[in-house]
């Protein structure tokens, strides 16, 4: 057998592909006449929803947007690990903001290409600092 017909063996795994990884992000629009009061009162099970997903790896992302066009009490962005866009709008749909009829929501493919995340943790003085 020449040196051309065999494979090398695989070397060690490399570390896990982030830039160029596909997400579904998930952008919330209010429903018209939807309210602070409405959604404060909804807010503690849609965090739970949303902290079970994270717990599930499913969260990569979310939170409210604050101004811009089309926001108001309900608007938010949410990334999602997810399979495709059935998957996530599937998952979307149980987000209990949804589920009262507060927003809706609209699922769009989105690649990560560029930016960075640092996080100091000080186990001694058990603080953090995000930047």
């Amino acid at each position: 057998m020449s040196s051309e017909d065999r494979t090398p063996p695989a070397g060690p795994p490399g570390p896990p592909q982030l830039l160029g990884r596909d997400y579904w992000l998930v952008l919330s629009t209010p429903v018209a006449g939807t309210s602070q009061a409405d959604i404060d009162a909804c807010a503690g099970d849609h965090i739970s929803w949303l902290l079970g997903l994270e717990r599930d790896g499913v969260l990569f992302l979310s939170g409210p947007l604050l101004s811009g066009p089309g926001t108001g009490p309900g608007s938010g962005v949410t990334v999602l690990r997810a399979a495709d866009a059935g998957q996530a709008g599937a998952i979307a749909a149980k987000d209990p903001f949804v589920l009262a009829g507060l927003r809706t929501f609209a699922v769009h493919r989105w690649r990560l290409n560029e930016g960075s995340i640092g996080v100091r943790l000080s186990l001694g003085a058990a603080t953090y600092n995000w930047q």
